[in-house]
Parts: C-alpha cells; sequence; structure tokens
C-alpha cells in the first residue's frame, strides 16, 4: 500500500476498496476488479418511485466474481469497533464506513452530515494507540497517523451504518476474464430486464416519466445534519444513487480500457465511449436536480436548467442502450 496516491478517486468506495486490493496484489489494475459491475443498484418502491441500495451489495458481487470476499461487520457497539482492532493487530488493513460528521480530517462532512464515508486503516500501534489513516478521495486526500479514540465516535455513535470491512483472497482463484455469461450480465444491467436490479434504461425512462416529482423530493429534503443516511428519504437517496451509479458506468469504462489494453476483448472504442458518455450525462443530470433543488421557484435560470434535464437523460438513454447492445453482441462473439 505504498503506492496509495495511485487510486485517489472521487468515490470512496472505489478509492478505498482499491487500496485494499492493492494490499492484497499490487499489480492488479483495480479496474479490472472493481470496473466489472454496471449494476444501478436501484428497484422501484411501492409508490412507484426509485429507491437505492447501499454501493457495497454490487461491489460484493464484483468482487466475488474475481475470487474475494468483502466481509462486512456492522458496528452498533463498543465491542464490535473492537473487532475491526483486532484484526489491525493482526496486520490486516480494513475499510471503515464512518459517519462523516465525527471523521475531523474529512472537512467536507465533519460537524455537517451524517453521511457515510469510507476510508483505509492500517499498521495499529498500540503503544502510540495510533492507526494509519488513508483516505484516497480526491476532496481531502489524506495519509497520516491519527488516534484510535479520535475514529471511535465515527464508528461508535449514532446508526449510521457503520460498519468494517475486509477483503479476503480465495486461494483458488483463478484469473478472472470476460466470458460469454459475464459480458451478457453487463450487458443486461445496462439495458436489459429481469436482473436485481434495474438496468441502467430502466432508470433512466424511470427518472423521464417522472421527473417533476422526483424535483419536487430533491428540493423539499432535509439539509446538513438533520437525521442519518439510515433515515434520509427520496430525495437526498436518490442525489447519492445518481451519484453511485456515475462511477459505476465510469469504473466500467475503464474495466473494458483495461480489457482492450491487454487484448482480452476487441478494442472497441463506441463501446467505452458510449458507457463513458452516459456516466458523464448522468452526473450532469445529478448535478442540474441538485441545484435546482435549492432555486427558488421565481430564480430566472430555473427555467435554463430544468430545459436541459430531458435532453441529457435522452442522451444517456441512447447511449446506455448503445453500450448494452454492444456487449450482448460480444457476448454472442464469445460463445
Amino acid at each position: 500500500m505504498t503506492q496509495a496516491p495511485l487510486f485517489t478517486d472521487s468515490s470512496c468506495y472505489h478509492a478505498a476498496f482499491a487500496a485494499l486490493l492493492h494490499a492484497a496484489e499490487p499489480h492488479t489494475d483495480p479496474f479490472l476488479v472493481l470496473g466489472n459491475n454496471a449494476a444501478t443498484a436501484a428497484r422501484l418502491a411501492d409508490d412507484g418511485l426509485l429507491r437505492f441500495s447501499d454501493p457495497l451489495e454490487p461491489l460484493t458481487s464484483t468482487f466475488a466474481r474475481h475470487g474475494y470476499e468483502l466481509r462486512q461487520h456492522p458496528v452498533t457497539t463498543r465491542e464490535d469497533w473492537q473487532g475491526a482492532l483486532d484484526a489491525l493487530r493482526r496486520g490486516t488493513a480494513v475499510a471503515i464506513a464512518a459517519d462523516a460528521f465525527h471523521l475531523e480530517h474529512y472537512w467536507v462532512g465533519y460537524r455537517t452530515s451524517h453521511a457515510l464515508h469510507v476510508v483505509v486503516l492500517r499498521d495499529y500501534d498500540e503503544t502510540s494507540g495510533t492507526v494509519r489513516l488513508l483516505d484516497p478521495g480526491e476532496v481531502v486526500f489524506f495519509d497520516e497517523r491519527v488516534a484510535v479514540d479520535q475514529l471511535t465516535p465515527a464508528m461508535c455513535e449514532g446508526r449510521a451504518g457503520q460498519a468494517w470491512i475486509q477483503l479476503v483472497a480465495h486461494p483458488d482463484r483463478g484469473p478472472a476474464r470476460p466470458d460469454s455469461i459475464s459480458l451478457m450480465s453487463l450487458s443486461q444491467a445496462l439495458s436489459g430486464t429481469g436482473s436485481a436490479w434495474m438496468s441502467g434504461t430502466s432508470l433512466v425512462e424511470a427518472l423521464h416519466s417522472d421527473l417533476d416529482r422526483y424535483l419536487e423530493a430533491v428540493s423539499s429534503r432535509p439539509r446538513a445534519a438533520d437525521g442519518t443516511q439510515q433515515d434520509w428519504g427520496l430525495g437526498p437517496w436518490l442525489l447519492l444513487g445518481l451519484w453511485w451509479y456515475h462511477h459505476t458506468l465510469r469504473w466500467l469504462a475503464g474495466h473494458l480500457g483495461t480489457l482492450a489494453a491487454d487484448g482480452t476483448l476487441p478494442g472497441r472504442a463506441d463501446l467505452i465511449e458510449a458507457v463513458d458518455r452516459a456516466s458523464r450525462d448522468l452526473l450532469v443530470v445529478r448535478n442540474l436536480m441538485m441545484r435546482l433543488g435549492v432555486m427558488s421557484a421565481d430564480d430566472k435560470r430555473s427555467a435554463t436548467f430544468r430545459g436541459q434535464l430531458r435532453p441529457r437523460l435522452e442522451q444517456a438513454l441512447e447511449n446506455l442502450s448503445t453500450a448494452g447492445t454492444a456487449l450482448a453482441t460480444l457476448a454472442e462473439e464469445k460463445r
């Protein structure tokens, strides 16, 4: 883990798990593993509106396809937190999903939001009571020793969904390479039906068809430290879910680029570009919705911002469909 800056990323989940992967296999390209995923983690609830699951669910499945287990240990008591310290004493690097409200180094969320933020811990020194904390996030990149007592509130106070996570490599695993089944699974996740979560195209269509209701949910969402991430309603979870899915697609584009570079898959520039464009368009949609959520109704910019939403959603829909079709074609060629 001496090359941590290589994994600086705007997604704390991807950055932290890439660092854990680097600890296990320094020569493995993190895009090969973490990018082998196209899941939205979204479903339609009984009210017909979108709900998102924690991104750890699809990422756990992604690691499993490559012979790793992401073991998640929920933390609700100090005894649970002690399990992470015991693993650190054994020399195991762990990730923690901590309450950002209590993370002093994370100035973006410190004392302002009870959202989860994922960082990596290693090199526990029991004599000094300190541990090395690596936060490879682009906003606050941090790699210094901190007191364990300083982290205890972030892990043990409140109920924000805190957990510690370890990466376990299966000893008999082999290199995971794309076959017709895995490629078709990615295709279905982008533009198909019948998977555990909605496909990317279904997600975009749901946003497009009920856009006014989603904008209302975003504009009425609670601000700052009101409630924990577990208590959030539709508005905050929608913004967070779109943020996660943007990163999922961004890393999928990197995954496909890695496979093209090493000759495992044909260099399909059109496929990679379609995934990347969809990722960028959904980020724009998410940011437009967030800005509209804080604008007053009489703001002259409001109509301009709203006018950008549907065209961006339509572009994302087209690119997700294009990418899904291209992956299905590659799957047929692999048969």
